[in-house]
């Protein structure tokens, strides 16, 4: 019992270390989230100052808790629409952490998008951003099969006979992206292009990173008609959204449906690649008085169904309080798309 005990650990080591070596030296992918509008400028830089007043956004993702050594990240957004300069200000920093620390990621952008009003009820955003990015993995936080007893499990001082770097590797890099936006009171769309320079992030050779499409759709369906100009928050809608996104051989379709009864927020997604469905996303949420909160829960519907345990994901949200800015005599309407 006890060598099959100290087998299932090896076992699950080497998943981490596969993972961690896959995020940390293949063609690696940008961080997940399923709460994409919970921080909407990391989605497109172009919804910089696009919410009608300021905000500021944070969130958390666990997932897979099952998968030893775990993946989490990490996120906290600010933007504005400043009048003076056009259009809106922002700025994210992202933390991704995978393999219980062994492997990090710490980014942060600043973006500006300016805004044109090309009638009283469409408008259109363009935006621009740069980044920078710490990529670090450390080499003394990592079991191997070798330093394992098939009866006594880890055995404590044994080296390893794996070729490994003397210290811990770092690697520096800045980036460009791109954004642009198209809205109307009741629906938006949207499109980005992110690691345009495609920055060399390999740590042990060269690895670019392939450059981050995404396209996003949806509106809000209300409930009921109304005769003002200025509809009111607290209104009951559906709001139907479609966002994909392409980063080298990968691609993920996220599709679903949010519904708001003042003040529960509540909604179904589903995601997938074109030949392989991941997970069913169920989220609610929650507003008072200018805050935001909402929780997520992915059930995972692939082949890791059995053991990954999901994923979990928390959000919070803060509206800056504010009047209503007016373009000469036109008013700026915020974006009609999820704040989660």
């Amino acid at each position: 019992m006890t060598g099959m005990h100290s087998f299932r650990k090896i076992k699950r080591i080497c998943t981490v270390l596969c993972l961690t070596a896959c995020a940390a030296f293949a063609h690696a992918q940008d961080m997940h989230l399923s709460q994409l509008y919970s921080n909407p400028l990391y989605l497109n830089p172009a919804f910089a100052g696009t919410s009608g007043c300021g905000r500021i956004t944070a969130g958390y993702r666990n997932q897979w808790p099952n998968v030893g050594g775990g993946f989490s990240l990490a996120a906290v957004s600010y933007d504005q629409y400043i009048r003076a300069l056009h259009g809106g200000i922002g700025a994210y920093v992202n933390a991704d952490f995978q393999g219980g620390g062994t492997f990090r990621e710490i980014s942060a952008a600043f973006m500006y998008a300016f805004r044109a009003q090309l009638s009283d009820k469409l408008f259109l955003t363009l935006a621009v951003q740069g980044s920078y990015a710490n990529r670090y993995v450390n080499w003394e936080s990592l079991t191997f099969p070798d330093q394992y007893d098939p009866y006594l499990g880890l055995v404590q001082g044994r080296p390893t006979a794996e070729n490994l770097p003397n210290t811990p590797l770092n690697r520096h890099y800045g980036d460009v992206g791109v954004g642009a936006t198209f809205y109307g009171q009741n629906f938006y769309v949207g499109v980005s292009a992110v690691h345009l320079i495609r920055p060399d992030v390999g740590f042990m050779g060269p690895s670019r990173l392939s450059i981050r499409y995404s396209a996003q759709a949806g509106g809000k369906i209300y409930f009921k008609p109304t005769y003002n100009e200025i509809r009111d928050e607290k209104d009951p809608y559906l709001s139907p959204n479609i966002v994909y996104i392409q980063q080298g051989k990968f691609t993920e379709l996220n599709y679903g449906l949010y519904a708001q009864m003042w003040p529960v927020v509540f909604g179904v997604w589903f995601r997938q690649s074109f030949s392989n469905p991941d997970a069913v996303i169920f989220m609610l949420g929650a507003d008072f008085k200018g805050i935001h909160i909402s929780y997520s829960y992915d059930l995972t519907v692939s082949k890791l169904t059995a053991r990954s345990g999901g994923s979990h994901e928390i959000a919070l949200g803060f509206r800056i309080p504010c009047k209503r800015q007016a373009m000469g005599a036109r008013r700026i309407e915020p974006i009609p798309c999820p704040r989660f």
